[in-house]
C-alpha cells in the first residue's frame, strides 16, 4: 500500500498549524500578556477622576462614579486635605442638581463621609429647593457631619409628610447632639411611624434624656417587634443592637433588667453578647 495520503495528510497538519494554530496562539499570548501588563501598570483612579466622570461621564458612568467616590471617601485616609478638593466636590454636587437622583445622592454621601465642616452649608442650602426623592439623603448627610450649627435646619423636616425623611431627621439630630434639639425630638415621641418614633427614643438616649424609655422598651422586646410584618429577623437584630447601644446612655432599673433578659435567653448570639458588654461596664 502507498504513504502518499498519509503523508499528504502529514504535510496538511504541518500547514494548519503553520499558518492557523500557531499564529493563533502567538496572538492569544500577546493579548494575554498585555492584558496582564495592563492590569499591573494600571493606576486606580482617584477622587479627581472620579469626580471628572460625574461631570463629564455618560448617564451611568456619572452614578457609578459618584458611588465609587462614596465609597473611597468611607477611608479617612483616602480624604484629600485640601481647598481643591472642597471646592471640586461641591461644585460636583450642584452640577449635578437636576441629574439622575442617583448622582446627587451619592455625593451628598460623599460629602457625608468627610466629616468636614465645609460641606455643611452646601448641603444645608441645597435643602430648600432639592427633589423630596433626594432629601432623606442630604439629611442623613448632614447628620454625618455632626455640626449643630445644621440643627435648626432639619426642624422642619419632622413634620414632612414622608415617614422616611421625619426617620431621618430624628436619627440626624441625635447624631448631632444639640440638646436644643430635646424639644422637637420629644414632639416626634409620638408620631404615627414607628420608626420615627425608634429613631427619636435612640436620639434621645444619646443625649442622656430617658424621655423615650418606653420606646426603648419595646425596642427591646422581640414579641413587640414580630408584629410588624415588614422586620424581618435580620432587621429585628438591628433594631436590638441599636436599642443596646442606646441604653449604655442611660442609668435606669428597668432598662437594664431587660438588657439582663436578653443577655440570657435572646437566640442570636451579637444580640446576647451586646447586652452582656453594656452590663458588664455597668457592674
Amino acid at each position: 500500500m502507498s504513504d502518499t495520503p498519509v503523508k499528504e495528510k502529514f504535510f496538511g497538519d504541518i500547514l494548519i498549524h503553520s499558518f492557523f494554530v500557531i499564529p493563533f496562539l502567538i496572538a492569544m499570548g500577546c493579548i494575554l500578556l498585555f492584558s496582564v501588563v495592563h492590569l499591573l501598570t494600571r493606576e486606580p483612579q482617584s477622587v479627581y477622576d472620579f469626580l471628572e466622570d460625574v461631570k463629564t461621564g455618560g448617564l451611568t458612568k456619572r452614578w457609578q462614579s459618584a458611588f465609587e467616590l462614596s465609597k473611597i471617601l468611607a477611608n479617612p485616609d483616602l480624604i484629600p486635605e485640601e481647598e481643591r478638593f472642597f471646592a471640586e466636590l461641591v461644585n460636583a454636587f450642584e452640577h449635578a442638581k437636576h441629574d439622575d437622583n442617583r448622582v446627587r445622592q451619592y455625593l451628598a454621601l460623599a460629602m457625608g463621609r468627610t466629616g468636614h465642616a465645609e460641606f455643611v452649608a452646601p448641603l444645608v442650602e441645597s435643602l430648600r429647593e432639592e427633589k423630596e426623592e433626594n432629601l432623606a439623603a442630604l439629611i442623613y448627610a448632614l447628620g454625618m457631619l455632626r455640626h449643630t450649627e445644621a440643627a435648626p435646619a432639619l426642624y422642619p423636616y419632622l413634620e414632612h409628610p414622608q415617614a422616611r425623611v421625619r426617620s431621618m431627621a430624628v436619627v440626624a439630630l441625635g447624631s448631632m447632639a444639640d440638646p436644643n434639639a430635646a424639644a422637637a425630638l420629644h414632639r416626634a415621641l409620638n408620631d404615627s411611624e414607628p420608626n420615627v418614633q425608634w429613631g427619636a427614643a435612640v436620639s434621645l438616649a444619646k443625649m442622656g434624656d430617658a424621655a423615650g424609655k418606653a420606646v426603648l422598651l419595646n425596642m427591646l422586646n422581640r414579641h413587640y417587634l414580630s408584629q410588624f410584618p415588614a422586620v424581618d429577623a435580620e432587621e429585628q437584630n438591628a433594631l436590638l443592637l441599636t436599642a443596646i447601644e442606646a441604653v449604655d446612655f442611660l442609668k435606669d432599673a428597668s432598662l437594664d433588667e431587660r438588657l439582663g433578659q436578653l443577655a440570657m435567653t435572646d437566640p442570636d448570639m451579637k444580640v446576647r453578647s451586646a447586652a452582656q458588654q453594656i452590663l458588664y461596664k455597668m457592674n
